[in-house]
């Protein structure tokens, strides 16, 4: 092959390596994929035990230390994040070992805000990073995607449930529109009461309204793509709107060990 072929045919590939999203490579979420595999069942509790007792899920958590995201792809940059997120949050249940909810405080039945998702106690990409640091500095402000509030579990009952399978470059976009499509077609993210004419939705759509009304004009109109015919046609009736208690207990399929 000519020389100069070769030379131009070099310089073109490391420049579309230095151009974000091209010939990016994925970061490696095997580890991660393989423990929510063994230790999350169909009902997206989670085997918190089993996370502990396996280095596998160790060596997942460690690997998050050091990685360049700025290197990823914006799809991989995102899988990223939010398997972070939800590795970290494993993490801290497995070291705090809490009873009956991350909220919960030293009087009994008595669960508030707790520095379970502020306290920054794990490096991520190089930086001492909480929970909240990933949901709402990182997440909210760089994707503006409110899907991420359906794939970011926050080991809580009134949580969308923890997938068994972890977000990848390849699959973050298909899996955030399934997630979201689950949600909200459960108890957890939409009931009818139609005596009452009231929509009842999750809580995510309270806290967070802010973000869905900025993607979609409203709420509603965010939702109404996912819906399945039976609450779409309820909307129909315009019916009020309330909110659903949000159950903060521990999705654990059995009390911690320790």
């Amino acid at each position: 092959m000519n020389m100069k072929i070769i030379v131009a045919l070099v310089l073109l590939t490391t420049s579309l390596c230095m151009v974000p999203g091209v010939l990016a490579s994925d970061f490696d979420h095997s580890k991660f994929d393989q423990t929510l595999k063994k230790y999350v069942d169909e009902k997206g509790l989670v085997d918190y035990n089993g996370f502990a007792a396996d280095p596998v899920f160790a060596e997942y958590v460690q690997s998050l230390q050091t990685v360049k995201v700025e290197e990823l792809s914006t799809d991989g940059q995102l899988a990223f994040w939010i398997n972070a997120y939800n590795a970290v949050t494993i993490d801290k249940v497995i070291k705090k070992k809490p009873k009956k909810s991350v909220r919960e405080t030293f009087v009994p039945g008595v669960w508030t805000s707790t520095t379970f998702f502020t306290s920054r106690e794990h490096t991520v990409a190089n930086r001492p990073l909480s929970q909240d640091d990933i949901e709402h500095e990182i997440l909210r402000k760089q994707f503006g995607d409110p899907r991420i509030h359906f794939a970011i579990i926050c080991a809580s009952r009134g949580c969308p449930p923890l997938p068994r399978i972890a977000y990848t470059e390849a699959n973050v976009q298909a899996r955030l529109e399934d997630e979201t499509r689950k949600y909200l077609n459960s108890p957890r993210g939409t009931r009818m009461d139609p005596a009452e004419n009231t929509l009842f939705l999750s809580k995510l759509f309270d806290w967070f309204s802010g973000d869905f009304v900025q993607k979609s004009g409203s709420v509603l109109a965010f939702i109404r793509p996912y819906l399945n015919d039976g609450t779409l046609s309820f909307l129909e009736r315009e019916p009020m709107i309330s909110y659903i208690h949000y159950d903060w207990s521990l999705n654990a399929q059995a009390p911690l060990e320790g």
